[in-house]
Formats: C-alpha cells, structure tokens, sequence
C-alpha cells in the first residue's frame, strides 16, 4: 500500500493531434452503431417517396408545329403593300405565340371543345365522355350521369335528381345545351354513379397552358401542350392551331376591310367632286354665252358631251370586268362575288362573259346540294368532278372577261383620242372657249382623281378577298405521350435523400451522445490505458451444477460458470495487465486493488468478483471486500449471509475469522459487509479500516476491494487512499464523458494511483472493439467463428485511409 504522489502520464491538450490516422472504418463505425436508425429512415424515407409518386396524377404531353408566314407575303403578287413602322420591331412568331395564350383564343378553344363539363371527382373526362360541346350561355351547375347495372345505358340528370336525357352508350347524349357520347366503363369499375360539373369558362380557360419553342433560323415555332387528359391534349392543340390560323386570316381581311371602307368613303367624295364639274360645264352650255358661239362651237361641244357619255360607259364596263378579272386572279373562282358582278355589267358587254357566269352559278348551286345536303365529302367522286368543272369554267370566265377588257379598252382609247382631238379643236376656238376649257379641265382633273382612287379600291377588294391563313399547321398533334418516366428516378432520389438523412442523423447523435464507447474515448478523454475490454455477458456454455447454483443472482460470475467464454478470457487479459502494474519498480508489487466506477450499474462489482476469482484459479490466495456499506451485492452472488462482516470488524464487534467466508472458491475467501452503519464514510477512513487493509495484506497474495460509486458517494475516493491503486470500471454507451472525468479528477486530487480502465459491456455493434470479441472467439472449442458480412466489410473499409 502506498500514497506516494504519482506521476500520470501526458496527455496531449490538442485532442485532434491525439491518435492514428483516420481510416474509413472510423467512420463506418458511427454509422454501425446507429444502423437501425439510419435504416428506419431510409425505409420512411423511400416508402414516402413511393407513396406521394403512386398518389400524384399522371400527366400527358403533346406537341404541334406551326409555320408562321408573314401575312404581307400572301398579297405580293396581287397589291402594293408596305410596312408599318410597328412590324419593322414586332417578331411575327413571338407575336402569334402570344395570341395563342390570349383570351379571346382559349375562350374559343374552350367553346369548341366543350371544355367546361370537368367531372366533379377531378379524374380524366374523356374516360366518361367524349365529343363534348356545351351552350356558351348554358349555366354553371352540377350534374349526374348514371349507368344502367350493365353499363350499356346512360342518364345525364340534373343535381336534383331530375331526367333530363338517356341514352345507350356510345351514342349521343343530347340535353340541348350540352350533348357528349358516354363512353364504356371499365369491366372491373363497380361505381354507377358519376358527377358531372359546368364550371365557368375563364376558370377552365387559365388552366391551359401552352409552351413553344422556335426552331433556329425557321419560322417554325413547336407548341406543346401538358394536360391530364391522354385523349383530349392533342385536341386542345389542334383546335389553339385551327383558331389561331383562322384568327389570323380574318385580322388581315378585317385590316382590307377598313381600308377598302376607308377608300370608298373617298371615292364617293371624288365622284361628288366629279359631278359637281361636270354640273357646271352643263350649266355653262345652257346659259347665253354658249349660244353666242359658233355653229361649229355648238357642234364641237354637242360632239364632245356625246363622247363623253361613251367614255363614261366604257371606262364603267373596264372598272367591272378588271375587278372581275382580279378578283378571279387572287382569289379564284371561289372568292369571285360573281352575282354582285352579274348585276354591275352594263348592257353591251360581252355575251359570253354572261353566259359563262351564269354557268358558273348553277354549277356551284350544284356543289352547294352535294355538300350541304347530301353531305359527300370533298374526297367524294361527284364532288371532285364538279370541283374541276368549277375551275374550267372559272379559266374560261377569265380568258372571256380578259378579252372583254381588251375590247372596251381599245374602244376607250379610240374614244379618248376623239376626245383629245375636239379639245385640240376647241383650243383655237376665241371668245368663250377659255373659260369652256378652264370648265374642261377641271373635270379632267377631278374624272382622273376618281380614277385613282377608284384603282385603290380595286386593290383593297382584291386585298380582302385574296385575304388567306399565313399560319399552316405542318406537323398536328397525334397523341399524348404519359410524363412518367421519372418516377423511378425519383424512388431513387428519395432512397439516395434518406441514406443521406439518415447518415446524417447518426452523426448527429454521435456529436451529441457525451458517453464512452470506446478504448479511445478512455485514452484521449482520461489519460488512463484500458486494462480490458469486457464483453457483454450474454450465454452460458458448459455450466457444472455449481455454476447453475449461482446463475441468476444478480452478477454473472462467467468466470466460474464458463471459463471458455469470451467473457472469461477478457477477464484472463485484465488479470495480466493489472499483475505487471505495481505502484513503484523498487518496491513490493500491487497487492490492494480498488474496483470502482463512475455512478452505479456500470460493472464494477461483476468485475471486481470475477477479477478475483480469476485470480485464484492461478493459484494465488485472494481474499474479495465487499466495501459497498450502503448497497451491498456480492454476498447474494455468493450465497453467503451479509453479516458480521466488513463493519463489525471496523467498529470491533467481531475477529476476522468470525467475519471472513473462507474459501467461497478454491483460493478465494470473502468479506462481506457487514451491518449498515449510520457512518460509513467514517468507517472507511479510520485506522481501524487501515489497520485491516495491511493486515489483510499479510496473510493474501492479492486483496480485492468492490466500493461504493465515485460521484455517488465519498467512501470509493476515502478508500482508494488507503489501497495500491484503483480501476476504474466504464459502461460502454451508458458512462457519461463528464463523470468520467470527474471520476478521474477526484481520484487524482487525493494522489490515488490509477492504473486503467476497464471498458464493460462491450456490444458486437461497437465496431471499434469488435475485433476484441473476434480474437476472444477464435480458439473457443467451437473452432474458427465464421465472420459476419459486417465484420469483413469493416475489415476492409479499416485498409482505406482518408490521410497520409
């Protein structure tokens, strides 16, 4: 025994210099010993996220190309046109995509495909109904559809349960306002039942949404479309590309119509211009200053207004026939308003241009009942004749109002140059003639004015017929094509998120978990070396009767029940660490040792009893204290009464042979107790407690002391003055790394000599001690154990190093 100073050994105050070179398994480790938690989140974790997959709706995506054309380009060939300032800055594509997505196009949209019946339920549409149209003045409201139990008849009734229509399915089903064609249920579908709701139009309008895209250095724009509905996702787009390019033809023949409206306005203000000139030289020639000319004066203006009249009448049969001519050139036959020109040729036109137009009408009158009222196709045999015969005839009514225009016009300039020779004449006429020729002129002026502007007009109207879609639809929308090919991507993605939370949460608790698990935990936290690695104490094996007397008294004593165990052997490896330990080189070697432990239930008894009965299977004689006065425990592992025991020898109620059990195992006696006394920290540190230890010391090669707790109590720190050394006993996971400390601290404040640790309770899940338990295994008489996939995969982690 001695309580000479000690001299501990350095501990480095840089905790992160302290130890090896991290290998990956220093990591493994943590995730090892949480592995169930990281588990538990990885499965909530990849369960979730195929839960919220199987629960999201499938969505489907559809795609048409468009050609935007520049309108401008459609009239080139017919009209003069020029630029406004606005389209030298407006990109045309840009613009129409824009149009797509406007109102008044998804209002049309809506209209034409009937998209304001959804179903109540929020599934897909077209699995109940389809060819779907409803009044745009039809009310909002909700409706049922009902199916027979067969499933081949349907009843549309209103929400209060009223008929309103029937009828089988797969025809049409028609309430007035709305008609659609119930489909047929699926054969596993029990529901008989549906509801059916007419939302109003500009909440089903904002819920289409079109993407584009423009092809580089085209003027092709792709539109796509993503929409729950697999059937009606290519007709939405479809019928935005229909609308979109019937809008734009009718916003071009309405910019023609407000110009031709425009231009007529100011032809008509030329023609009263005309007329008014054409009233004055009437007056003039009525008045007594025409009489007072000539003879041949009065022939020449006679002859000049009859010419006049002729001209007028020519230039009027020109103006129709040109227009007809146009018209027929821009637009064909079928844009030609042939009655309107029927009823302006003036008479002396041409026969045969008569005779071709009224062909023409009743060929087209023909079209019309093949259309209309037989309804044949345009791909129909009958159909397709009458078409080329339309065309043939439109070819002739062309060629024969060609010739026509070229017969009036050479007759025109033979009248004009008639014209043209009286003026000459009238010229060198004195008197009146000046003020005649000033009267003259000015209606020639205003006659070529009305010329002009009446040419304008020709092209305004030519403009409005030959008016024609510059947007084309080169690839439509086919089919829809399911969004889904993510789905397994992002089962992926949520396993690969909770490996990764789950991780994470491991290290997280280990940043906060504050206990010692490990031998390096004791080594760079307390300065102590870790005399033994103690297992946790989990079967017995090979147990004589004696062995199964003592199992189940509270301490295991592995040792004398199974002294194969892995457990026994680690007890056999702290025996021979702790016999090489003695306080001082020079002296006697260690005879007293202290067992004792942080707080309670860390292992310190069941260590320090099968520490001693190790010892005495080597032959030595042992002799075990129980110094524990306020909770004992060892004499019920023994079987043996508790008094008189450790306080009746201290307060000299009783000898040490009234006191000692001897030989409770072969070379091992036993002090128990004793009586609870009212003072026990006293009792620990008097001379009599002194006197014992020394006493003891003489008649046993080894004396075993268990003690009361560190922090729990002072009896442990007084005890521990008076014996060679102490052990300190660690709960792996359970002893918190700030008692320890203290534990420590203490022990050293009052010079008590330490001499390790014992690690206890040491778990396979504690990768970082599991060889321990790998070694202690290997020459059980069960042979070689079969490592665990675990074990030879941290085996080999622990070959990769992060550093050095």
């Amino acid at each position: 025994m001695t309580t000479e100073p000690i001299q501990y050994p350095h501990i480095d105050p840089d905790p992160d210099s302290f130890g090896s070179t991290p290998h990956l398994a220093d990591y493994w480790s943590v995730v090892a010993r949480r592995l169930g938690l990281v588990m538990i989140i990885f499965t909530v974790t990849a369960a979730s996220s195929i839960w919220a997959i199987s629960q999201q709706e499938t969505f489907y995506s559809a795609s048409m190309a468009l050609q935007v054309n520049d309108p401008e380009d459609q009239q080139a060939g017919l009209v003069n046109s020029t630029l406004g300032g606005m389209n030298l800055f407006v990109d045309p594509i840009v613009s129409e995509v824009q149009v797509l997505s406007s109102g008044p196009v998804l209002q049309a949209i809506v209209d034409s495909l009937g998209l304001r019946l959804v179903r109540d339920d929020y599934g897909v549409r077209s699995d109940l109904a389809r060819n779907i149209w409803v009044d745009s003045e039809a009310p909002d409201g909700l409706f049922e559809l009902w199916y027979d139990a067969e499933g081949l008849n349907a009843q549309l009734r209103n929400s209060d349960g009223e008929l309103l229509v029937e009828a089988p399915v797969g025809t049409t089903l028609d309430a007035g306002f709305m008609r659609f064609v119930p489909q047929r249920l699926d054969e596993d579908t029990d529901q008989r039942l549906w509801g059916l709701r007419i939302e109003p139009a500009h909440s089903v309008a904002v819920e289409i949404g079109f993407s584009s895209e423009a092809r580089s250095e085209t003027n092709i724009v792709d539109i796509g479309l993503v929409h729950a509905d697999q059937h009606l996702a290519p007709l939405i787009l479809n019928m935005g590309g229909k609308v979109l390019r019937e809008r734009g033809a009718e916003s071009v023949r309405s910019v023609a119509r407000q110009d031709r409206r425009f231009i007529q306005s100011q032809l008509d203000s030329a023609d009263a211009q005309m007329k008014t000139s054409q009233e004055a030289i009437r007056v003039f020639k009525t008045t007594q200053a025409f009489s007072s000319l000539s003879l041949r004066q009065q022939q020449l203006v006679a002859r000049s207004q009859r010419i006049y009249d002729d001209i007028e009448l020519f230039r009027y049969q020109r103006q129709v026939l040109s227009g007809l001519v146009d018209m027929i050139a821009g637009g064909g036959i079928e844009q030609a308003n042939l009655t309107g020109t029927l009823a302006e040729l003036p008479e002396g036109t041409n026969n045969q241009v008569h005779i071709v137009i009224q062909r023409i009408q009743a060929e087209q009158e023909v079209f019309r009942e093949l259309v209309e009222q037989q309804r044949l196709s345009k791909g129909h045999p009958q159909v397709q004749s009458v078409q080329s015969s339309l065309v043939q005839m439109g070819t002739q009514l062309q060629s024969a109002a060609t010739a026509s225009l070229g017969v009036v016009t050479n007759q025109l300039a033979g009248l004009e140059a008639q014209e043209q020779d009286i003026l000459d004449e009238q010229a060198l006429l004195p008197a009146l003639e000046g003020q005649l020729s000033a009267l003259e002129a000015q209606r020639a002026m205003d006659a070529s004015a009305y010329q002009m502007i009446q040419r304008q007009l020709y092209q305004t109207r030519i403009a409005e017929a030959a008016a024609a879609p510059y947007i084309e639809i080169i690839d439509p929308a086919t089919a829809a094509h399911p969004l889904g090919g993510s789905s397994r991507l992002n089962i992926l993605l949520g396993g690969l998120l909770g490996i990764i939370l789950g991780v994470g949460a491991a290290f997280f608790l280990e940043y906060l978990d504050r206990t010692v698990r490990t031998s390096s935990d004791v080594e760079s936290l307390l300065g102590i070396p870790v005399l033994g690695v103690i297992p946790q104490l989990h079967r017995l094996s090979n147990a004589t009767s004696d062995a199964s007397q003592l199992e189940g008294r509270g301490i295991p004593l592995i040792v004398a029940m199974d002294p194969l165990d892995p457990a026994s052997e680690a007890y056999r490896n702290l025996r021979m660490n702790l016999m090489y330990v003695s306080p001082d080189s020079d002296k006697r070697p260690t005879k007293t040792v202290l067992f004792s432990s942080p707080g309670p239930s860390e292992g310190k008894s069941t260590t320090a009893v099968n520490f001693a009965v190790m010892l005495a299977q080597q032959g030595h004689r042992v002799l075990l204290i129980d110094s524990d006065l306020r909770r004992p425990s060892l004499h019920r592992t023994l079987d043996l009464l508790r008094e008189p025991g450790l306080t009746n020898l201290l307060i000299g109620d009783a000898e040490p042979r009234e006191t000692v059990r001897p030989n409770v195992f072969p070379n091992l006696d036993f002090l128990p107790s004793g009586v609870f006394p009212p003072n026990p920290s006293e009792l620990l540190n008097s001379k009599a407690m002194v006197r014992v230890i020394e006493e003891f010391e003489g008649r046993y090669d080894f004396v075993v002391i268990d003690s009361p707790p560190l922090l729990a109590v002072t009896d442990a720190a007084i005890l521990s003055v008076h014996t060679d050394g102490a052990v300190i006993v660690l709960r792996s996971g359970e002893t918190e790394q700030r008692a320890a400390q203290r534990s420590i601290d203490q022990l050293r404040r009052l010079g008590v000599r330490i001499f390790g640790a014992v690690l206890n309770e040491v778990t396979a899940a504690n990768p970082d001690e599991s060889y321990y338990l790998q070694y202690y295994e290997t020459y059980t008489p069960t042979g070689t154990v079969q490592k665990s996939g675990w074990q030879q995969l941290r085996e080999g982690l622990s070959k990769v190093t992060f550093f050095g």
